[in-house]
């Protein structure tokens, strides 16, 4: 039995048969039902037991083409259980990390002054004052005489404590803004009372901002010193006044570009958004990790192998039945032309109010 086709543009097979098909006229027509004597013949049963046969042969068929994919499958249960359970452990982090994220955002974000996404230029300018700065450096120890790979990691270390130096100007920013949210009572709502030492600052805060700016005063003239020192001793003092000046200008060029990046609830914003997006991330490299994967496509193979041969088992049934009736139709003189139709019963009769008459 094959499947129809249909040609494009053309009639289909069976329609073909069908416009072929002629209805001859009789004088009259006349058909024998089903005897009733004989609830089966042999030749039905037989084609019934074909049919459970096919059925039959077709799950065999499906559980042996399933065998190698069933037992992939049974072989990374164990590994599939145990992820699908550190999956559904993790996805209480993802909420957790999730709803705190939703909430700080909820709740300090009109305290937040700093634009998304301005972060790039923050990270660009602090690149290109790192590598003013390594320039200055290392083509001076060069020239002086060094050499070179000595020289430029002298050159990067000392631009890299130049910069971090600037970047105290972010401490010095949070002061600002903490100081500028302060009331004259201290007092904050309930919402915001968890976060008082982001929103109102440390009480240390001042004494702290003064010593790391020390500090950072002191690396930046040190290594202005050094670079007047040793361009002086090579081209001149002017040479010398002109880098020194340039260490302490990058210097202060990166306090300037710390001081207006900064953002103490912004930062605290970003903070939990990185944290939320840490969670997804793990959570997706669980959902994707090996053995449960290939379980799952090992499984996925042999239910559809499985079901590929039930259902042609399922239609090779389906053309056993039709031989049978076929056999039936080509011996009408002893299996008759059908079933017999069943009798028909008659209405129920509608009794009248008086009820004493009814109606047939």
């Amino acid at each position: 039995m094959q499947r129809l086709k249909r040609a494009v543009g053309g009639p289909s097979e069976l329609e073909v048969e069908a416009r072929q098909t002629r209805i001859h006229p009789v004088e009259g027509a006349a058909a024998v039902p089903r005897p009733n004597n004989v609830a089966e013949f042999y030749v039905e049963k037989r084609f019934d037991d074909l049919g459970a046969e096919q059925l039959q042969i077709h799950v065999a068929a499906g559980e042996r083409k399933a065998l190698r994919a069933s037992a992939t499958a049974a072989g990374f249960e164990s590994a599939r259980q145990s992820t699908q359970d550190l999956v559904a452990a993790n996805w209480s982090l993802v909420t957790a990390a999730r709803d705190r994220y939703a909430r700080v955002a909820a709740v300090l974000s009109p305290f937040a002054k700093r634009k998304h996404g301005s972060r790039w230029g923050y990270v660009l300018a602090l690149l290109l004052l790192l590598l003013g700065d390594i320039a200055g450096l290392g083509g001076a120890a060069i020239s002086y005489g060094e050499v070179p790979a000595l020289a430029v990691m002298q050159a990067v270390s000392a631009s890299v404590a130049t910069v971090l130096a600037g970047m105290v100007g972010t401490e010095a920013k949070y002061l600002k803004q903490a100081q500028e949210r302060q009331k004259d009572d201290g007092t904050l709502t309930p919402e915001h009372e968890p976060y008082r030492a982001l929103l109102l600052g440390p009480l240390a805060g001042r004494k702290y901002v003064m010593v790391a700016s020390t500090i950072a005063a002191l690396i930046a003239l040190f290594v202005a010193v050094g670079i007047f020192a040793l361009r002086a001793a090579i081209e001149g003092q002017t040479a010398g006044y002109v880098f020194g000046g340039l260490a302490i200008g990058i210097a202060l060029g990166s306090w300037i570009n710390s001081y207006r990046h900064a953002d103490a609830v912004a930062d605290k914003i970003e903070a939990a958004r990185q944290e939320y997006r840490r969670e997804l991330r793990a959570h997706a490299r669980l959902s994707r990790s090996w053995p449960l994967v290939w379980a799952e496509q090992a499984r996925e193979r042999a239910q559809r192998i499985r079901l590929r041969y039930s259902l042609e088992g399922q239609a090779a049934h389906a053309q056993v039945m039709a031989s049978k009736h076929l056999a039936l139709h080509q011996n009408p003189a002893v299996a008759g032309h059908g079933p017999a139709a069943s009798e028909i019963g008659r209405k129920p009769r509608l009794a009248l109010s008086n009820g004493n008459s009814s109606v047939g």
